[in-house]
């Protein structure tokens, strides 16, 4: 037991110092300042593409998606089945049935139609054939249309009963060439003197002779072959491609120095029904 003693004192005696040492240098350490800290070093790599806030306010960063219900620029063919009605500024009364091709080129919207047109009396214009009196207006034909559409506003629209399927409704404006072609106006022409009448902007007189006996009572037959339109239509879209578009059209007399017509502005009122692939 003596000796046992003996060696723990002298272990103690060891340990003292280096105890002392350790608490000296930590008072050194906790006395001594702070390593000062080093300051980050700033990156450049990105400066080229870095623009001030202003600069961003004055340039688009981004477009946002168009909200479709039926995407008609990536339709191939539309086929629609049109009706109208003419209010022509006469007393006679017309009215329209044909057929209409469409088809997309861009934003654009191309149109091709085939329309046969009737005209009619009324009891005003049999009362005006007692008269020396005569209004313009057209007998029966046929007509070509060609067209064009450019979309002003559109948008995907629900209805109020819930029945009805969300639709892509297409605001747009149109223009138009339009000829007019009288079955039999051209009878006993030969080849070339037809292709020449039927170029002509105005009915040529061998045309309105033949075109006498179809000559409804208080008529006077309006010469224009060629006519130009505007106005506005409204496409309704539903999927997978059905279509129904309403349309107003104004017949502008630009072509009246060239034409001949007496007719001036009159419109025309259709409703068109079909299917786009």
């Amino acid at each position: 037991m003596i000796r046992s003693l003996l060696i723990a004192i002298a272990s103690g005696c060891l340990l003292l110092p280096t105890a002392a040492h350790a608490a000296e240098v930590g008072d050194q350490n906790a006395s001594a300042p702070p390593p000062p800290a080093t300051e980050p070093v700033p990156d450049h790599t990105i400066d080229q593409y870095r623009s001030p806030v202003d600069a961003l306010n004055e340039r688009m960063i981004g477009t946002a998606s168009r909200s479709v219900r039926y995407d008609w620029r990536r339709s191939k063919i539309g086929v629609v089945v049109m009706g109208s009605e003419l209010l022509e500024r006469n007393n006679f009364g017309s009215t329209r049935l044909g057929v209409l091709v469409r088809h997309p080129f861009g934003s654009l919207m191309g149109e091709f139609g085939v329309t046969r047109a009737w005209t009619w009396s009324t009891d005003s214009t049999d009362k005006l054939a007692l008269t020396p009196y005569r209004q313009f207006a057209r007998p029966s034909r046929f007509e070509f249309d060609l067209n064009v559409g450019y979309p002003i506003a559109e948008g995907v629209v629900t209805s109020v009963p819930s029945w009805v399927p969300p639709a892509e409704l297409v605001f747009s404006a149109n223009a138009g060439l339009r000829y007019l072609f009288y079955p039999g106006s051209t009878t006993g022409l030969n080849f070339q003197d037809t292709l020449l009448a039927l170029s002509d902007p105005r009915l040529t007189t061998h045309e309105l002779e033949r075109l006498e006996d179809r000559r409804l009572p208080g008529m006077q037959i309006d010469p224009a072959r060629y006519g130009v339109l505007a106005g506005l239509s409204l496409d309704i879209y539903f999927q997978p491609g059905a279509l129904i578009s309403p349309r107003v059209l104004v017949a502008v007399p630009l072509l009246t120095p060239v034409n001949g017509t007496g007719l001036g502005f009159w419109y025309e009122l259709t409703l068109g029904l079909g299917w786009t692939f």
